[in-house]
């Protein structure tokens, strides 16, 4: 186990606040940092669309599309679809848009059943610009969905909440959470690097309250292992060394304490090193509690394990339940 536990300059998160501030990182692994004056909003929307979640992905891009039809649409009413073959003017403006968004559709996917086809130069120029729309925008979605599958991303699964606790059978406190693959590829060479954040407040030169990050690099009983099939419980030992001695939970929780996650490994399936981020804020921290194992052998000598489990405790056993 290393003993190194030493206090840290600012890891890049900031360390002196005119206000009291919220967690660092977010449960989700994002930074808790609300950006304006972006300066490029096209490489941000990028960004934006490739990190998302897939139904507000699909419902972003289906709303596009719907709504560029949809505008085609009244561009051909307002020519007059009497000039698309196959569309009847009528006296119901909605039958007359109904037909001008099946056509706007079949020319912006380029589908052309051959029912329906331009008749004037003013139809026939929406329709060209159309089709260039639909091809970009086609190219446009397809580049976003590489993007989405080709980036990667470790779906790392942490413990809802870090345990203040006893070290295994020993009288020894200690700090652990777990962690595992909620996929089923192989994450080789696995690092963790475990930082503490605790906020307290001072007083400037000035008289001026402010609030000030001290941040510590903390050790851990085992910060690297070679591959993950299972759970890996990460710990980190409270001793005269640690910045968490002598600290309650009530303390933390005064302080703001907040522990600073970051998790790389190599991910087989992409052939790249990924890196998972997550936080555990005062708040998350339980005492008195141990993990329960999360997998078992099975009568044929398989090992099952139960991902949905990983946050699973129970009571730390007194000293007499031990005997």
């Amino acid at each position: 186990m290393s003993d190194k536990t030493s206090k840290i300059q600012d890891p890049g998160v900031g360390v002196q606040y005119e206000h009291e501030t919220k967690r660092i990182i977010n449960p989700d692994g994002s930074f808790n940092v609300k950006r304006i004056g972006t300066a490029n909003f096209v490489r941000d929307a990028y960004h934006w669309l490739i990190t998302i979640n897939w139904l507000p992905f699909i419902t972003v891009i289906g709303s596009v599309i719907v709504a560029t039809n949809v505008i085609y649409a009244f561009l051909y009413m307002a020519c007059g679809v009497e000039h698309i073959t196959g569309v009847f003017k009528t006296n119901s403006l909605w039958d007359e848009f109904v037909q001008a968004f099946f056509f706007s559709v079949q020319t912006f996917t380029t589908v052309g059943y051959g029912a329906m086809s331009p008749q004037s130069h003013a139809i026939s120029l929406i329709a060209s610009l159309e089709a260039f729309n639909g091809l970009l925008l086609s190219a446009f979605s397809t580049g976003i969905l590489y993007g989405r599958f080709s980036r990667p991303i470790s779906k790392i699964v942490f413990s809802k909440n870090a345990l203040l606790t006893k070290f295994k059978d020993t009288d020894k406190d200690c700090l652990q959470f777990r962690v595992t693959n909620s996929r089923a590829n192989t994450l080789l060479n696995l690092e963790a690097s475990v930082y503490v954040s605790i906020q307290k407040k001072q007083t400037d030169t000035n008289g001026n309250e402010i609030f000030r990050r001290q941040f510590y690099d903390i050790s851990l009983e085992r910060s690297n292992i070679m591959f993950m099939p299972l759970s890996w419980t990460i710990v980190h030992m409270i001793d005269e060394k640690s910045p968490l001695y002598n600290l309650t939970l009530d303390d933390l929780i005064h302080q703001n304490g907040e522990i600073l996650i970051v998790l790389k490994g190599f991910d087989e399936t992409f052939g790249q090193d990924t890196y998972t981020y997550h936080s555990y804020f005062a708040t998350d921290f339980v005492e008195g509690r141990r993990f329960v194992r999360n997998f078992h052998v099975d009568e044929s000598g398989d090992i099952i394990l139960s991902v949905k489990d990983i946050h699973l405790t129970d009571i730390l056993p007194s000293k007499e339940e031990k005997k």
